[in-house]
């Protein structure tokens, strides 16, 4: 599913495309891992492909490759990609929901580290004051 109808910066997108998915393999241990850096005006520069692209031909390699194995998965499952699109939808937002909770325990679990700390100081000073009197 093209994004672009212009056959240059389709080959753009289809670099960044290979790059993003070689990047993602490699994090997952497949391969070594691309050069990828950023340079001064924003572009990141693709060293496996000699290449500077934009962000925006990375979101738009990103959404082909999600479009393809979107495509992929319903074809060989014979479903349509609704049902594929709306389940990972369904567990991004529960990831989402999960880190929230995440979040929201650890920073229970720091005030309260907070307020036994505060309560032990309190009950430091205390002692030193009738060790004092």
């Amino acid at each position: 599913m093209p994004s672009s109808p212009d056959p240059s910066r389709r080959l753009t997108e289809l670099r960044a495309g290979m790059s993003v998915l070689t990047s993602a393999a490699a994090d997952l241990g497949v391969g070594s891992q691309s050069e990828v850096r950023v340079l001064s005006d924003g572009r990141l520069w693709l060293a496996e492909q000699q290449i500077a692209v934009s962000a925006a031909d990375v979101y738009q390699a990103a959404r082909g490759l999600v479009a393809a194995q979107l495509d992929a998965i319903a074809a060989v499952t014979d479903r349509p990609v609704e049902d594929h699109a709306l389940a990972w939808l369904v567990t991004l937002q529960t990831n989402e929901v999960m880190v929230g909770i995440e979040d929201e325990v650890a920073a229970l679990d720091a005030a309260l580290a907070d307020t036994a700390l505060a309560d032990t100081a309190l009950e430091d000073t205390a002692a030193l004051e009738d060790d004092a009197a």
